[in-house]
Formats: structure tokens, sequence, C-alpha cells
């Protein structure tokens, strides 16, 4: 995360990239090492746009599996172009292919790398599979074809289904506030939302968590107790809420 959220060092290292390799070849060293650095480059900065997209608060767990779905194709699309020698996407390599042979250029192995990429973000993510019916009927109920639903909620999708005015306002506020205007009468609908809104994309507010605790407990103000500190962080991390001082 720390390397995510500061990656700006390979890539203002690799700006230097044509003084650093007249260097080496000054000193008789192979300055074709830096091809692997100019890989590693692009790809950490493909990484921290990911990463930047997941962070901040109001984050829907469904917009966030949206994100990571839409990097596994750009991986799959990137193997396929390292693999023709098309860096169009890798900046940095291309660079340097062009002070290099291209028939030298380890195209091969970087689609290998992209490859060994793509599997894993499979691997750590196959749970957010599981969840991918559940977040398509929240993301539009209007849109699901009732007999996939579980059984549970087939009744009362049908009659939100044809309820023409829940549907404009689903079309005019979106499907995070939609929540607030399910009917009682559909309770498993307002579960099954409910269960979603509720999960944590990412570790955003944990972080932003301890930040808090490590800004409020310190050496100057040792006079708070723990009591205070629930309370200050209560404050603290509320969303969308001010509190009444007075």
């Amino acid at each position: 995360v720390w390397w995510l959220s500061r990656a700006k060092v390979l890539s203002r290292f690799f700006q230097l990239i044509e003084e650093i390799c007249q260097f080496m070849d000054s000193k008789g060293k192979d300055s074709t090492v830096f091809r692997e650095l100019a890989f590693l480059s692009d790809i950490t900065t493909h990484l921290n746009d990911l990463n930047l997209q997941l962070q901040g608060r109001d984050h829907l767990i469904t917009d966030m599996h949206d994100a990571v779905k839409a990097f596994q194709m750009k991986l799959c699309l990137w193997e396929r172009q390292i693999h023709q020698c098309n860096l169009s996407h890798f900046s940095c390599c291309q660079a340097m292919l062009n002070q290099v042979n291209a028939m030298v250029f380890p195209n091969a192995h970087f689609a290998e790398k992209l490859s060994l990429l793509r599997a894993e973000f499979a691997r750590r993510f196959s749970d957010f599979e599981a969840q991918k019916s559940n977040f398509e009927l929240f993301r539009n109920p209007f849109a699901i074809d009732v007999e996939t639903a579980p059984v549970n909620l087939q009744m009362e999708l049908i009659e939100l289904q044809c309820n023409g005015t829940l549907k404009a306002k689903y079309d005019t506020v979106g499907p995070a506030q939609f929540t607030r205007f399910i009917p009682e009468e559909m309770p498993q609908l307002r579960l099954h939302a409910a269960r979603t809104l509720s999960m944590f994309g990412s570790t955003y507010l944990c972080e932003q968590l301890f930040s808090v605790m490590k800004i409020n407990k310190t050496s100057h103000r040792s006079h708070l107790t723990d009591e205070h500190l629930q309370s200050i962080m209560r404050i603290s991390m509320t969303q969308n809420i001010t509190p009444n001082i007075n």
C-alpha cells in the first residue's frame, strides 16, 4: 500500500533513464538490465491508477468490483499486445525499446508476468465472482430475470418491476439512494440491499480511523481518557453528519 500510494518513485527514476544509461555505458556496464525496471515502472503506474479508483468514501462495492473487472480485462489486452511487441500502453518499455534492438526485447517474458498477475487477480477476487448475481440484482433490480433470482425474492421482484412509480424513482436517484424508497412490504429486497451496501470494499475507512487515533492520542493531549477517545473517534469518523456542539 505504501509503495502504491507513493508510486512516483519508479517513474521519476525512469525519467532520468537516458542519463543513467549513458553513465552505465561509460562504466562498461550493461544498461539493458533496465528493461525490467521499465516494465515495473509501467505496471506499477497502472496498479496505482486502480488503487486510487478504490480509495475514498462513498464507494459502493459494486462500483469497486467493476473497476477490478475492468483492470483484469486490461491485463488480457496488455498481455496480447506485448506478445506482439505492441507497447502502446507501456510508455517506459517503449522508451527502452527505442534504445535497444527490438529482437532482444523480452516481450514474451513480460507477457508471462502479466499472465501471472492476471491469475493472481482472479484468485484474490474469486469471492466477488460468487457475489456477481447479487451485485447485478442490487445494481438494477428492474432488469433482472425473475426466474433466475433467489426464490425468496421472486414475488417481491415481480411487484417491484411492475411498479412504475418506483421505476421512475430508481431512474432518478440511482441504486445507492433507491434503497430508501423500497417499501416495507418488500422486506427481502430491503435486506438484500442493506447487505450489499454494508460491504466494505477497501481498508480506506480502517486506515483513516487509525490516523484519527494517532492524531488525537498524543503527548500534547494526555488528559484524554479512553472514554474521550471513543467520543472523538465517533465524531471524526461519522460520515455526512455535522455534530451539534452547542
